[in-house]
């Protein structure tokens, strides 16, 4: 399912399913949220070969200067239940602007990601007041943060556009994983002003290198504990 182009708008109740076996179904986000304002998804089961919220927005080298692309600003995500998918909220990889999104109250289980920030080295990106909160069950990763590369064109551009994330909090989640902290340190991105808060996470890989962020802010933060 996608949405583009539109405001106030609430998906409610729905039930998205595509098979992970015996079969996997072909790759298919549940929802897509494309250059939309004021959008609600609550009360949503959740189970795809891909993303299961995914926010677009346009990619390219100077896709923030294409009128045919956009911001998705006041997307609330809550009440919902997550079977297997790639993530439960994704930014990306065609994105260049999300602002004040809300992922809140939802159950997940066997998913690859909680939170994915997809840094897209062709496409200047910012993502900024997101907030993933009253989370519990499992992932492989809680968040992840690396260069995407898996499709990128910069036509030509010698430099590549530099990218932001900023005022991103997760609080109040009870997570089994296999990796807590999956974010690398790249020249691409700029990633400051992040708070973990009242987390208990149960986790393989626990490790964190707090220096990859700038002005990162923990409380109450139980890791394997």
């Amino acid at each position: 399912m996608c949405i583009r182009d539109s405001n106030n708008i609430k998906l409610l109740n729905l039930h998205i399913f595509a098979p992970a076996a015996p079969v996997k179904a072909p790759s298919s986000d549940a929802i897509d949220i494309d250059v939309c304002s004021n959008v609600l998804v609550k009360n949503c089961y959740m189970s795809v070969n891909d993303d299961a919220v995914a926010l677009k927005g346009g990619k390219g080298p100077w896709a923030d200067k294409d009128p045919n692309n956009g911001s998705n600003t006041n997307i609330i995500i809550e009440d919902c239940t997550y079977g297997f998918c790639h993530s439960g909220l994704t930014c990306g990889s065609e994105s260049i602007h999300n602002r004040n999104i809300i992922l809140r109250r939802c159950k997940i289980s066997n998913a690859t990601r909680l939170l994915w920030l997809k840094m897209r080295p062709d496409t200047p990106q910012h993502y900024e007041y997101i907030l993933v909160e009253d989370i519990t069950g499992d992932a492989k990763s809680m968040l992840l943060i690396k260069p995407w590369t898996q499709f990128f064109d910069l036509k030509g551009r010698k430099d590549i556009p530099l990218s932001r994330a900023n005022n991103v909090t997760l609080r109040n989640i009870s997570l089994s994983c296999d990796i807590f902290f999956n974010v690398r340190k790249s020249d691409q991105y700029e990633l400051k002003d992040f708070t973990f808060e009242n987390l208990n996470i149960k986790a393989k890989n626990a490790q964190c290198d707090k220096e990859i962020i700038s002005n990162f802010e923990w409380k109450d933060v139980k890791v394997n504990q």
